[in-house]
């Protein structure tokens, strides 16, 4: 007696055997932990709130959000071991039960920044709902390239063409209310240009003398073994 075989029951199992096969890596991937013999590749410590980054590299949720902080403003960050695009953090699993609030506020800055890197119309609505902390990491990467020493031939020429702007608007709708004296309005605004340019210069200066003598003094630490 001949059996035929379903080609609709066959494929079922097949869909069922591929289900239960990436419902197991998600769970594995989920209680995967960081190597008890490795450290973390950005502060080279014992690791203190690890999470995995999409590209498999483990790291401390503070130093890789530090480093995402500092490094870019609205792009992903780049993984510093291989460079690649880190789209999702994911924590250490036992981490989730945790109530400390060190932990509890780190884990909501893990989910803020997976927020961000959500495609389609679901992460355009979580973009909106992050526009707050969008606003503030771009006039934190302004205000870090205005005190940049190395870029104050741009901050020159743009600082002219702010003023040159404000004076035309000044003209334009002919106010009377800052007294010029003898310059007239388009010198004003340009000494005041150049006057904000070296201010920043000078603040840019000493920024960047407070971190040298920082990384330093953090040279010159013993250290102390476990």
């Amino acid at each position: 007696m001949r059996i035929m075989k379903n080609p609709n029951i066959s494929s079922s199992i097949k869909d069922g055997d591929v289900k239960m096969e990436e419902e197991g890596s998600v769970k594995r991937r989920e209680n995967e932990k960081p190597p008890e013999d490795d450290c973390c590749p950005i502060c080279f410590g014992n690791f203190s709130i690890p999470c995995k980054t999409n590209c498999g590299h483990w790291f401390c949720a503070s130093c890789i959000l530090q480093l995402w902080y500092y490094r870019s403003t609205l792009r992903r960050c780049k993984c510093p071991i291989c460079c690649c695009l880190i789209s999702k953090l994911v924590p250490e699993a036992s981490l989730l039960v945790q109530q400390e609030e060190d932990v509890v506020e780190l884990l909501k800055k893990i989910r803020r920044y997976n927020h961000l890197y959500i495609s389609g119309a679901y992460g355009i609505f979580l973009k909106v709902l992050a526009l707050p902390l969008l606003t503030r990491r771009v006039l934190r990467a302004l205000m870090d390239t205005l005190i940049d020493p190395d870029q104050v031939r741009l901050n020159y020429y743009l600082m002219r063409i702010l003023a040159l702007f404000l004076s035309w608007i000044y003209c334009s709708c002919e106010f009377q209310f800052i007294p010029t004296g003898g310059l007239g309005i388009w010198r004003l605004f340009d000494i005041c240009a150049i006057a904000t340019v070296a201010i920043f210069y000078l603040v840019g200066l000493y920024h960047r003398w407070v971190l040298r003598r920082r990384v330093r003094q953090l040279a010159v630490l013993p250290i102390h073994p476990d």
